[in-house]
């Protein structure tokens, strides 16, 4: 007998940063981030007879063979107890693809790693029609950190806080209460540089280990996750600007300030940047910018000023790339799955 599952799930842009981790793919701080909807990877898992004990696992990326990342979802994979039955009945075959161009400034590893997630724990419970979003979360969490957050939307919160009720370091939540100002969100990525960036996000968490400011990084992120979801509640759109704004620069300034400092940001970022803050100062709109690990624009507003956002794009489309347009979603899309013999 043989086993496909399908999967197919969104990334998700942190407007509260998750950087820096202990133990076992646990946060040092709180993060709060809007998930995406036309950015996803799509995962299809096929299980054949194996021919050996070992955990047999290959991963193609676009239909090319991709054995280093093959290693790390074999590595991840057999470390969870949920999936041991599984691995020691099947060899896996994995065949995935993104919606989006690689290094484009959209968290390809929480995508993957929540679409993966979610595939293997189809795979290796076939009788459970309703999967859990809490299981699967605290499992991607172990793959890839900010996957974790991509099982919820529009809005997810990882980590725990004081005060909100279920909030864990295990898994993420949903942020349910959500004023109607930010139910329907837009997201303009800018690609400045689609380039490969030059220091890993996993290299970026391990320094701030012994970062000097490291400790009160990690109590202001806190403060700006419980003052986000007060602002998520309320409505206020300049509090909203406020945070987001912050907190992408306080993210790069871990990094400009790390024993082993290293930039990521590129003259046209700040270009870009100063342009949005022209841009809203003249036109009193309520959108804001946010920065991954890298120095692509991402630019959030709601979808009541598309029109006069459109004209404002046109003129940004000469400083970059390339524009990826996308929007809130709602989390997980798609999960199929078929039993047949092989």
């Amino acid at each position: 007998m043989s086993i496909k599952v399908t999967s197919k799930y969104p990334s998700n842009i942190a407007l509260v940063k998750y950087w820096g981790k202990y133990g076992n793919q646990l946060p040092c701080n709180a993060s709060l981030s809007l998930t995406l909807s036309k950015a996803f990877t799509e995962v299809e898992l096929e299980c054949l007879p194996k021919s050996s004990k070992a955990v047999e696992i290959e991963y193609f990326f676009e239909g090319q063979p991709n054995p280093a990342f093959g290693e790390r979802v074999a590595k991840y994979a057999g470390a969870q107890p949920e999936f041991a039955e599984l691995l020691n009945a099947y060899a896996l075959q994995i065949h995935s693809h993104n919606s989006f161009p690689h290094s484009a400034g959209i968290a390809s590893s929480a995508s993957a790693f929540a679409a993966i997630t979610a595939a293997l724990y189809r795979a290796a419970h076939p009788g459970s029609e309703l999967l859990s979003d809490r299981i699967m979360s605290h499992l991607a969490r172990l793959g890839s950190g900010s996957a974790c957050r991509s099982f919820y939307g529009p809005y997810a919160l990882w980590g725990e806080l004081e005060g909100v009720q279920d909030s864990s370091n295990e898994y993420a939540i949903q942020v349910t209460e959500i004023h109607p100002e930010f139910r329907n969100m837009k997201d303009a990525i800018l690609i400045v540089e689609s380039a490969p960036k030059e220091v890993s996000s996993s290299k970026g968490h391990s320094l701030m280990k012994d970062h000097p400011y490291a400790d009160a990084r990690f109590k202001d992120a806190n403060r700006n996750a419980l003052e986000m979801v007060a602002t998520l509640k309320n409505g206020d759109f300049s509090s909203f600007i406020s945070i987001t704004e912050r907190e992408a620069l306080s993210l790069h300034t871990m990094m400009m300030t790390s024993r082993d400092y290293y930039m990521l940001i590129r003259p046209k970022t700040v270009e870009i940047i100063q342009k949005i803050f022209q841009f809203r100062k003249d036109t009193t709109l309520p959108l804001c910018f946010t920065l991954d690990a890298g120095p692509n624009v991402h630019l959030l507003y709601p979808e009541k000023i598309q029109a006069e956002v459109n004209e404002f794009l046109s003129d940004l489309a000469k400083d970059t790339e390339s524009i990826i347009y996308d929007e809130s979603g709602t989390g997980g899309i798609t999960l199929n799955y078929m039993n047949g013999k092989a």
